[in-house]
């Protein structure tokens, strides 16, 4: 009798509660109670009563009535993924999905949680008013790879502010990133040599690049108030004795603490776009040479360096190949040398943490899915005529500053800001030429402001200041993400390029 009452409690304590028993449309653990009805217009998966629905990594987006017929593929394009591709792998396994407006809560709930349960969705599809589109809400949109700029929209004075120091010989500005050194190919108005003329203060001529920095890269440039200025510069520059740049870098992986990176270069044509991968000398690789010291590391996201590097040479991305190669940690932001070294690293069995999915997805929660590359020309030191030692900081972009608060740097870069504060004698609000400019930039503006106010009610397109620094923060936000392959040659071939 006893065996039989044991027997007996165990079928019962293994028999499944109502709620979970198979049935007819039963799936699972995942099964709940659901009824049919009406969805929600602008929440399909609520049902009054119930507890919210978790979309999980997915999100909604309901077609408003009236709306113009659009295809599938192009809306995913403009607001989840920009690229062709990927789009089309998307849409074909089902992490996007169309859900016409007659389904129920029912049906909503269940293409949610089981990708047999989502129709099936093509490219070519159109989509109706009231249907719902479901996409991974994690995904956006690369920015373009320039945004169109109306000459003369900048805010009153724009470079004036960003200048870092000046004497009666050089010039030193704060490039920002997204922003080309001079006019080529999809610049647009963005480039800086359209502006050069506003830092003239009373020379017979504009002033002049010394060297050239990439468009994506943010930072310390310098410039040559004359040509007599331009021609010393050029000339100590091939001597290797004019200036020394440091750069800052946040790389991916644990790098060595101090140390040279020789590594010959050669350019290659990667699809649409120009890389510099490793290469013998007597294959035609250029000799290239960076100095590095690792000034900061945090094991967060698979561990991430803060790198100083000091370019001898000026190879076209110098400092991006030798991080990526030569340290086999390549910079944050960076994906085309990233995904590069990630192959490289593959074939060779040098399996890094980095590299990991769990780093990349930890990376992603952390800094965003489509961090800015993080290289910043930091600091530039020269010996001027009267053989004066000048010291020339540029402040972090807002996306690296960012980046690192989250990493916990931020005490470190405020020390280093105010050491770099007490080690110039030069403050841009005791100069009187640059105080005299920006009053005029500004009265001339208020002058303005009647006729922009015409142009912009006559239909004509007038940027204002606000809107356009914001295309200004978005285009560096998303340079990293496009290569510009030509680019304008130096003073002179053998001297350094400083085009990283």
């Amino acid at each position: 009798r006893r065996s039989a009452t044991a027997a007996a409690t165990a079928r019962t304590a293994q028999r499944p509660p109502p709620c979970m028993a198979p049935g007819p449309g039963a799936w699972g653990v995942l099964q709940m109670r659901l009824c049919s009805g009406p969805v929600t217009a602008d929440e399909p998966t609520f049902r009054p009563g119930d507890r919210i629905f978790d979309l999980g990594p997915f999100a909604v987006h309901r077609v408003p009535e009236g709306a113009a017929p659009v295809r599938l593929d192009r809306w995913v394009m403009k607001n989840v993924c920009s690229n062709w591709n990927a789009t089309q792998k998307l849409i074909a396994s089902k992490q996007i999905w169309i859900v016409p407006p007659q389904h129920t809560t029912d049906q909503h709930r269940k293409s949610v949680m089981l990708p047999r349960f989502r129709p099936e969705s093509e490219g070519k599809m159109h989509l109706e008013p009231r249907s719902y589109v479901y996409f991974p809400k994690i995904m956006r949109p690369a920015e373009p790879r320039r945004r169109p700029t109306v000459v003369g929209s900048e805010p009153p004075g724009w470079l004036l502010k960003r200048v870092l120091y000046k004497d009666t010989d050089f010039l030193a500005i704060n490039k920002p990133s997204g922003w080309s050194v001079q006019p080529g190919k999809h610049v647009g108005g963005m480039h800086l040599q359209r502006l050069l003329p506003t830092l003239q203060f009373g020379m017979d001529e504009a002033p002049r690049f010394v060297h050239r920095l990439s468009t994506e890269l943010s930072g310390v440039i310098l410039l040559a108030r004359h040509k007599a200025a331009a021609t010393y510069a050029k000339d100590m520059i091939r001597q290797r004795a004019f200036w020394e740049r440091s750069f800052w870098g946040v790389a991916c992986g644990r790098t060595p603490k101090a140390g040279t990176v020789a590594v010959p270069l050669a350019q290659e044509r990667r699809h649409d776009r120009e890389v510099s991968k490793p290469r013998r000398e007597d294959d035609g690789g250029a000799p290239a040479l960076t100095e590095y010291r690792t000034v900061l590391y945090s094991p967060m996201a698979g561990g991430l360096s803060l790198l100083e590097m000091n370019p001898y040479t000026g190879r076209y991305h110098q400092t991006r190949a030798h991080c990526a190669f030569g340290l086999r940690a390549p910079l944050l932001g960076d994906p085309l040398y990233y995904e590069l070294s990630n192959r490289l690293n593959t074939e060779t069995e040098y399996k890094v943490r980095y590299h990991s999915e769990d780093a990349r997805r930890e990376r992603k929660e952390l800094l965003g899915a489509m961090p800015s590359l993080h290289l910043h020309s930091r600091q530039l030191r020269l010996k001027t005529f009267a053989g004066k030692d000048v010291h020339v900081t540029a402040p972090l972009p807002e996306p690296m500053a960012a980046s690192f608060e989250a990493l916990g740097w931020t005490s470190f870069l405020r020390r280093s800001d105010r050491e770099a504060q007490r080690g110039t004698d030069w403050d841009i609000a005791e100069d009187p030429h640059i105080n005299a400019a920006l009053a005029e930039a500004e009265a001339k503006a208020e002058a303005d402001r009647p006729r922009r106010r015409a142009a912009t009610a006559e239909g004509e397109e007038w940027a204002e200041g606000e809107d356009w620094a914001a295309a200004e923060t978005a285009a560096g936000a998303g340079g990293a993400y496009e290569e510009e392959a030509e680019w304008a040659e130096d003073v002179q071939e053998e001297a350094p390029r400083g085009r990283e």
